[in-house]
């Protein structure tokens, strides 16, 4: 991805992530963290209740440590995918095995089933953290990164 070109009018010192060059990567980055951060909170409110459903009480915890550890292969795979190719492919590879495991998961019908689409969740979930570090870095300014100084507006 290349970063978009700033109007004539607006220069990086004041561009913000919200002004229209970067608006819509911003809006949809937001989105998938979000979504993101939104199924791993749901499943741990309604987990005890699945896994009592389920029977799965002795793959409680893999349900859990499962995608975490599946998340770290994800960030591997996806950093060392977006730096030889661009994060394009890889974030929508992410993305594309967070909603398989989101199927998976939700149509588990036992534990062992339920586990399988976290650990693709997990995958997914990773591989999506770095694309989108890879996005931010390659289409905002620097200026624009966390943690950056921005120049101070003249005084007058």
């Amino acid at each position: 991805m290349q970063e978009p070109a700033l109007p004539a009018t607006h220069s990086a010192a004041t561009a913000g992530i919200l002004q229209r060059p970067y608006l819509w990567v911003t809006i949809g980055a937001c989105a998938l963290v979000f979504l993101a951060a939104f199924e791993s909170l749901a499943v741990t409110t309604i987990m005890p209740v699945v896994s009592r459903e389920l029977d799965g009480a002795s793959l409680y915890a893999l349900a859990f440590a499962g995608p975490l550890a599946t998340g770290v292969i994800g960030m591997v795979s996806a950093g060392n995918w977006s730096d030889r190719r661009g994060p394009t492919v890889p974030l929508y590879a992410s993305v594309a095995l967070f909603v398989l495991g989101l199927i998976i998961a939700g149509t588990a019908v036992s534990m062992p089933m339920l586990v399988a689409g976290r650990l693709v969740q997990g995958l997914g979930g990773g591989a999506l953290t770095v694309a989108l570090y890879v996005v931010v870095a390659r289409v905002y300014p620097a200026v624009l990164h966390p943690g950056s100084s921005r120049p101070s507006p003249p005084r007058g």
